[in-house]
């Protein structure tokens, strides 16, 4: 997506004093925030397979869940909190979808 795809006009309105600026924004300036911003998201959370990340952790199945504990390296679980932190995902979502791929890797 190009960056001026999108060229976005402000509505500016000057307050009295005039020191300070008050945008708002335009119904269509909104929607065109809104379809950039899920652009960038959605773009940002492919990895270098071509798999979408975002879209798999908003498909995910969300049937009963259960509480399972597990032991893993410090160093890999600050990995998880920075990544899972980074891109506001649940780890759990985010070690879930590890675990199927790897079962469906190795089945």
């Amino acid at each position: 997506m190009k960056k001026d795809s999108h060229p976005i006009p402000l509505d500016v309105n000057r307050t009295q004093d005039k020191s300070s600026i008050h945008t708002e924004f335009t119904p269509e300036e909104r929607a065109i925030l809104r379809d950039l911003i899920r652009g960038y998201v959605l773009n940002d959370q492919q990895d270098s397979h071509g798999d979408n990340l975002y879209q798999r952790v908003v498909t995910l199945e969300k049937g009963k869940k259960v509480r399972k504990t597990i032991v893993i390296n410090e160093e890999v679980g600050a990995l998880l909190d920075s990544f899972a932190d980074q891109q506001k995902f649940n780890k759990s979502d985010l070690i879930e979808i590890a675990i199927l791929d790897l079962i469906k890797k190795y089945k």
